[in-house]
């Protein structure tokens, strides 16, 4: 990466801003203006009566030609569905991550069919807890159960409540630490955790390491809108705690070859700020689609000034609407696109700031955000230059639709700035929720960004974990729910979206190309067999890792060490974090199982059967068992 700043940035020195940014206050690293932003901010100086002050964002890098001979197929590797179940003579020594914290168990339910033919995965749930210990058996089949329990699932927040109020936590928590947290989660201490990772490891499954402390909107909005100085003091501090905190990640991430680390753009910025500045995303979008009224996914430059820009906070702002629309047309044609117009105005862009602006009432940006936003992009350079030092790679978690533009925003920016070049190492994910009904066409427009940009498309792709917080928000606040209105419409969607990035794959694979990269996160044993047969039809190279798999710990596990076994790419999402932080986490797991009854049923009954053979007299198949069980309670 490029250390000096440009030399363009005297362009931006002669916009008169008006309120320039302090000093960031952690984290900051010298940053650049790409030459294409700075071009275009020295020839639109007089676009507004007022602007926010200069914003950096790094230049794009070219993607050099080839990656190399992508000749080894799953068909030359053997990938048989005997492969898949047979046990390898060693463990692979390929990566170790994995992440999910927004994969959903209700997968395991899907009803569509592969096809008729032999299928390529049978997983074999004796490959997993064979190296489980008889405690930890019987403590897994209570956590089965329990989530099994619909009305047990529902309850818990509230029983958690209680037992806070009756002084009584203490007991809630010695029982929640020892069920759901011991088997879903890593540890507190980096001991505890790298050995979970390591473990991991040996049976030739990855780790995405995950701190899972999460963060929304405070109950009381009121209260919290009102930002005063010592607030934004306050939530900066915050912010920059969970930084150090991703740090560690990456420090004990690096411990384990390969690894993943997962961020949470979230726990870098105040989630007011995030939500102001993401406010206007939807509005602008729906007032695009609004204006092209032949569907050929461009507007004019009246489409643009009469039914675009007046959907922005700051439409008014904007003195010259020709120059902001020359702006955003880099090829002179007199039409833009969503992607020209994502691209040109995004918060990078100190141009485009003004717009995000609110005039006095509820939507929009306060000023104050743009600098929160400064320190928020500088923690997320500072975290991800860390995992390209360590040789960790990060994905970046999705999270509710009211953050997400901004989160996509984020990510994007990361990606420019650290997936350009030749190298077939990417570094940054960025995460797609599939139970999302416009999740397809933001992957789609997000691909093409990247190809015009200069840089590597990598996705993870999950189905979605925070349904029915989403559909119960859009109904208390009537608007349409952005969650897809069945399953297995979100079942469709992921597959297509699957389909999609693998047939780009395959492409740049054959003509010698750096291929884009995917993340197949999912339960759903349907959609692991299908890409599975997609990547032997396609012929594939997976050496590389171009595609993924991954579940969550302590779910599917059947699928994983199965995979595992196969050498395919395979990784687990590794939580780690206090019980407090992770509460939240657990909760969401359990309420994910219990929505998939069939599913969990399943799995208590694999966890009895073994628990019924050992009393039956058998031992444990592993060479390794011993020593598996006598780590198993940590």
């Amino acid at each position: 990466m490029p250390t000096s700043a440009s030399p363009v940035v005297a362009a931006f020195t002669r916009l008169n801003a008006t309120q320039p940014l302090r000093p960031f206050v952690a984290y900051a690293q010298p940053t650049r203006l790409s030459f294409i932003q700075a071009r275009r901010a020295a020839s639109s100086a007089a676009l507004y009566s007022r602007l926010a002050g200069p914003s950096p964002a790094h230049p794009p890098r070219a993607v050099s030609g080839a990656q190399g001979k992508a000749a080894v197929s799953l068909a030359a590797r053997g990938l048989s569905a005997s492969a898949l179940t047979r046990a390898a003579a060693a463990p692979r020594e390929a990566p170790a991550a994995a992440k999910d914290s927004v994969v959903p168990a209700g997968a395991a339910d899907a009803t569509s069919s592969v096809g008729s033919g032999e299928r390529l995965l049978q997983p074999d749930a004796s490959l997993a807890l064979d190296q489980q210990s008889m405690g930890k058996l019987l403590t897994v089949w209570m956590v089965y159960q329990a989530c099994g329990s619909t009305k047990l699932v529902q309850m818990a927040p509230k029983i958690l409540k209680l037992f806070e109020k009756l002084r009584l936590s203490w007991l809630s928590n010695a029982v929640v630490r020892r069920t759901f947290f011991a088997w879903f989660c890593a540890g507190e201490k980096e001991r505890e955790i790298v050995h979970t990772m390591r473990r991991l490891k040996e049976s030739g499954i990855g780790s995405i390491l995950d701190f899972s402390a999460e963060a929304d909107l405070p109950e009381d909005a009121t209260a919290a809108s009102d930002l005063a100085e010592a607030a934004r003091a306050h939530a900066n501090v915050k912010a920059d705690a969970f930084a150090k905190e991703y740090f560690h990640g990456m420090h004990m991430a690096s411990q384990v070859p390969h690894a993943f680390a997962a961020l949470k753009v979230t726990g870098l910025a105040d989630p007011e700020v995030l939500y102001r500045l993401s406010m206007p995303h939807q509005p602008l979008r729906d007032a695009f689609l609004a204006a092209d009224h032949d569907n050929d996914g461009r507007v004019d430059y009246t489409q643009f000034k009469d039914a675009v820009l007046p959907a922005m906070p700051g439409g008014a702002r904007v003195a010259s609407p020709s120059g902001m629309f020359s702006m955003i047309d880099a090829n002179g044609d007199g039409q833009v696109d969503w992607v020209d117009i994502q691209m040109a105005l995004g918060m990078d862009n100190p141009l485009a700031r003004p717009l995000y602006l609110s005039d006095g009432g509820a939507y929009g940006a306060l000023e104050s955000d743009f600098e929160d936003y400064e320190r928020m992009v500088a923690r997320a350079r500072a975290v991800v230059q860390q995992a390209a030092e360590k040789g960790v790679r990060v994905m970046i978690d999705a999270e509710h639709t009211y953050f997400q533009p901004m989160i996509d925003h984020v990510a994007l920016v990361m990606q420019r700035e650290f997936n350009a070049g030749a190298s077939s190492q990417t570094l940054v994910y960025n995460t797609y929720q599939m139970y999302r009904t416009d999740a397809l066409q933001r992957m789609t427009d997000d691909y093409e960004r990247g190809v015009r940009e200069g840089w590597r498309f990598a996705a993870k792709m999950v189905r979605g974990a925070y349904m029915e917080l989403e559909r119960e928000r859009a109904a208390s606040l009537g608007y349409a729910s952005p969650i897809n209105p069945t399953l297995e419409a979100t079942h469709a969607l992921y597959d297509r979206g699957a389909a999609q990035l693998l047939d780009r794959i395959a492409a740049a694979q054959r003509e010698g190309a750096v291929p884009p990269a995917l993340f197949v996160a999912t339960h759903n044993n349907e959609s692991i067999e299908r890409v599975l047969q997609q990547l032997q039809t396609l012929q594939i190279d997976t050496s590389a890792e171009p595609v993924m798999f991954g579940q969550l710990l302590g779910m599917q596990d059947a699928t994983s060490y199965a995979l595992a076994k196969a050498n395919i790419p395979i990784y687990k999402y590794v939580p780690y974090g206090t019980l407090d932080e992770v509460m939240p986490y657990l909760i969401r797991r359990a309420q994910e199982n219990s929505a998939v009854a069939g599913a969990i049923r399943m799995e208590a009954a694999q966890v009895m059967t073994e628990i019924r053979r050992r009393m039956l007299g058998g031992r444990t198949r592993q060479a390794h068992s011993v020593a598996s069980s006598a780590t198993s309670s940590l």
